[in-house]
């Protein structure tokens, strides 16, 4: 049997040995894409701010020397396990470190037969969140507040707190592109975009769109994080997503260590989004989300746009309600919202649910989104980790 995808010429078909399966047409396992999401953004000079800073807490590591002098050797795993555990560093920065000592140029595996999930966010979150960034056809943003300098209530004040920068993104341009897809099981054998491997090219489509970007204060976010009951709680989460196949999918989004502001702001985009379809005009199918929660390089940030090739694309409602004060209005009403499930107390002290028990207090009725418009495919969600409940100080509260 041979085979062909739409957008190849019938010359290019190639040979299948693969058994045939039945699958019912309208099946939800009758095709799983593998697709990679990009905004275009102005290209940055030099490396991001958290490349240096992490690069030198490896560097003044008592272990590095150790690691540089058998990079290869019997201990080399460990040592670098202990300076990932120390240092918050992921396995691409050690490397690169690694190469730059030995002098050897640094490669990166690019295997036709199984997927490859890059790191995108680090260039992302540079150009988010930059003082002055360079306004382009494709990327306009412009920096705003809350709007409540002058309140003095308790409540306003909470609020601005806990909010760091907020960044209106008045344009932006979106590529996805197709690197392949797996058929019957996420984890079955990976069928490349290019089944010919000639093509040094991806099926992709672009689009444009607007969205509201907002950081949380960084120095009550590590207060937050050093609770214990808040790690123990995300170590659950974390103890599943080992067990998980989708493991190296959604590492690329976590990090080797997911630490517990990622499921914070995860679940704080999904619960914004479904604020915003109320606010803004938008369905919630049509609003998307971007995470920055990487704590080896000091991300703590999210993101919410739409990006559409239809009318649905620029509007200017999403825009619109980022301005003040409709902002903190919104991420108030967010989160009385968020207090009360309907399938409380079940929904919130669900010790895992989800697809591979990957969520906590999450379901249908309170934070989950359509799948396109989720990063992580409705995972690493707990809506405890935000209104607070069983000894799990909320962020709200810290």
């Amino acid at each position: 049997m041979v085979r062909t995808q739409p957008w190849q010429r019938a010359t290019e078909r190639v040979d299948c040995r693969e058994t045939v399966q039945v699958v019912q047409r309208t099946a939800g396992n009758l095709y799983y894409p593998v697709v990679h999401s990009a905004l275009d953004i102005p290209e940055a000079e030099g490396s991001p701010a958290w490349e240096g800073e992490a690069a030198e807490r490896v560097r003044a590591s008592t272990l590095w020397l150790a690691l540089c002098s058998a990079p290869d050797g019997p201990n080399a795993p460990a040592l670098r396990q202990m300076i990932k555990q120390e240092t918050q560093a992921d396995d691409a920065l050690i490397g690169t470190l690694l190469a730059e000592e030995a002098g050897t140029p640094v490669t990166t595996a690019t295997a036709l037969d199984k997927p490859v999930y890059p790191d995108l966010s680090s260039e992302e979150w540079a150009a988010l969140t930059a003082p002055a960034s360079e306004a382009t056809r494709d990327f306009v943003v412009r920096h705003t507040d809350l709007g409540l300098s002058r309140e003095n209530q308790a409540l306003w004040a909470t609020l601005r707190e806990r909010i760091g920068n907020v960044v209106l993104v008045d344009r932006l341009r979106e590529v996805r592109a197709l690197q392949g897809f797996t058929r019957v099981a996420p984890d079955a054998t990976f069928v490349p975009a290019d089944t010919s491997r000639r093509l040094r090219w991806l099926p992709a489509v672009e689009v444009y769109g607007e969205g509201v970007f907002l950081t949380l204060d960084a120095g009550r976010l590590a207060d937050w994080e050093r609770c214990g009951a808040v790690r123990n709680r995300v170590l659950g989460i974390r103890a599943d997503l080992d067990r998980s196949f989708q493991k190296d999918r959604l590492e690329a989004h976590t990090g080797t260590v997911m630490a517990p502001r990622f499921v914070l702001l995860h679940t704080l985009a999904h619960l914004l989004i479904r604020q915003l379809s109320f606010e803004s005009g938008y369905t919630t199918a049509s609003l998307r989300e971007r995470v920055y929660a990487r704590a080896d390089r000091d991300q703590a940030g999210l993101l919410v746009y739409t990006a559409a090739g239809d009318a649905a694309g620029t509007l200017g409602g999403l825009v619109q309600q980022g301005e003040p004060p409709h902002l903190a209005e919104i991420l108030l009403r967010m989160i009385e919202a968020a207090a009360w499930c309907s399938a409380d107390p079940l929904c919130a002290e669900h010790s895992g649910q989800g697809f591979g028990n990957l969520n906590r207090g999450a379901c249908h009725a309170c934070a989950l989104l359509p799948e396109t418009s989720c990063e992580m495919g409705n995972t690493l969600l707990d809506r405890v980790l935000v209104v607070g409940g069983g000894g799990v100080p909320a962020s709200s509260r810290t």
